[in-house]
């Protein structure tokens, strides 16, 4: 049974995961200090209170209740084992894990299940084409991203890993909420390098698609965002440059560029440069057409 410590160290996790300060998630509803207390288990809070708190967290008490019942506000767990199932190809893994969270969604109705069995949907679809994806709607994301106030660590990650279940209007809509959300520091400094890489990805995604136009727009935030220590980061970027090239201008020249800075890569980590190999064997494919 959960204790007032327990339920207020959870919603501190929360909280502090989302962006908010005490003084920013305490404004208009209960004082700095009681909301402080309340963190730390030392006051109770009226059941209004805490409703208006959990709407500003974009969650409702159920959530925050079932979250303080398993202990963890840590995502990194579960999108490390949906990664290393889809890193090795294994379907039967990540059918178990998408049976998981929809019985978890059908006994809790807790929209976070909702969310994951939506992004191991799509996980397994990248592996299995004959896969079907229809049922998963999209919207229930795009609402569920707009409405975060911040986007923490679990939000990123499920936009990054739903990118290609987004037809093209809606993933314009978020793309430019991202914009917006990094003109605006409403994403925490220590996610900022998940974002660069979602945003990274969603350039692969629209070079698939040919729309190079919105590829350069993307790049030209990329600029402003990646930092001189970001060596990862700064590589992808290249290579993408390199695809514009290859795109608009000379093909060649694209590949020819592209294919040195894999080798470059390959300094950094073998399978990175082999992942990048095979995007580029697609994409000209695609261009060459």
């Amino acid at each position: 049974m959960e204790t007032i410590k327990d339920i207020g160290t959870t919603f501190r996790l929360l909280r502090k995961e989302r962006g908010f300060t005490l003084k920013e998630m305490s404004a208009g509803i209960i004082s700095f200090s009681y909301l402080s207390k309340f963190e730390k288990g030392e006051n109770q809070i009226s059941l209004t209170n805490f409703i208006q708190l959990a709407q500003r967290l974009n969650m409702t008490v159920d959530e925050i209740l079932y979250f303080s019942t398993i202990k963890t506000t840590n995502h990194a767990v579960f999108f490390q084992k949906v990664s290393m199932a889809h890193a090795k190809r294994d379907l039967s893994a990540l059918m178990h894990y998408l049976d998981v969270e929809q019985k978890l969604f059908e006994e809790t109705n807790i929209n976070y299940h909702k969310y994951n069995a939506i992004m191991i949907a799509v996980t397994i679809k990248d592996i299995d084409d004959n896969f079907s994806v229809v049922e998963y709607v999209p919207n229930v994301l795009v609402d569920y991203l707009l409405d975060c106030d911040y986007w923490s660590t679990y939000e990123i990650s499920l936009f990054g890993n739903t990118l290609t279940l987004f037809p093209k209007d809606l993933l314009h809509v978020l793309l430019k909420e991202t914009e917006k959300r990094v003109a605006e520091y409403r994403v925490m400094n220590r996610n900022y390098r998940e974002l660069i890489r979602l945003i990274e990805n969603a350039c692969i995604i629209f070079l698939r698609r040919k729309e190079v136009d919105q590829v350069t727009h993307l790049l030209n935030l990329l600029s402003t965002m990646i930092r001189p220590y970001y060596y990862f980061e700064k590589i992808r970027q290249t290579f993408i440059n390199d695809i514009v090239i290859l795109a608009l201008e000379d093909s060649e020249k694209g590949e020819k560029k592209a294919k040195q800075t894999i080798e470059v890569m390959r300094f950094f980590d073998e399978q990175f440069a082999d992942n990048h190999m095979l995007e580029l064997q697609a994409l000209l494919k695609i261009y060459r057409k």
